[in-house]
């Protein structure tokens, strides 16, 4: 045995790394707050009838099935794989798709979402799209200051919403 210090999750840790058999197992040593009191996982205790547990009994019973077969209980996709491995080991070809005998039921992905949108619009009385309207673009003025010497320059806003330059010293 000895004593190992590894790196987990970004932290370096303590261990016991020993040799068993043909394998090398680190033991993570743990800190005090990295142990927790299993009780508080524990469900609370609960009271049950000899009438619940004869009932959970029978129902268990009822539902045991000694041997899974039908078809229900095929594994079908093993099957196919298997087929395919021996098909490509063999250099043969792979074995043909049956075609499914009644075609799949398509779902509407959409119905479930569509359905609270066409509520919504009927509890406000929706009237039809919402206009939309051009934004105006900024006007922007400048002010000549006369000075090219300025190494900055800054764009502010005022209150009425014109961008004006200003330029300042670095």
């Amino acid at each position: 045995m000895a004593v190992a210090k590894y790196a987990w999750s970004g932290r370096e840790r303590l261990g016991l790394l020993r040799a068993r058999d043909d394998v090398l197992v680190l033991h993570a040593i743990r800190r005090p707050d990295e142990i927790h009191d299993l009780t508080e996982l524990l469900p609370p205790p609960a009271e049950v009838s000899e009438e619940e547990i004869t009932g959970a009994l029978a129902l268990m019973d009822t539902m045991t099935v000694d041997r899974l077969e039908g078809p229900e209980s095929t594994d079908r996709s093993t099957e196919a794989i298997t087929q395919i491995i021996e098909a490509e080991r063999e250099d043969k070809p792979l074995p043909a798709v049956e075609e499914p005998k009644e075609p799949a039921q398509v779902l509407d992905l959409m119905a479930p979402l569509r359905e609270p949108v066409s509520e919504a619009k009927a509890s406000r009385g929706d009237a039809g799209p919402a206009d939309v309207h051009e934004l105006p673009q900024p006007q922007v003025v400048n002010t000549d200051l006369g000075n090219t010497d300025f190494h900055e320059w800054s764009r502010d806003a005022d209150d009425d919403g014109i961008y004006r330059e200003a330029a300042g010293d670095a």
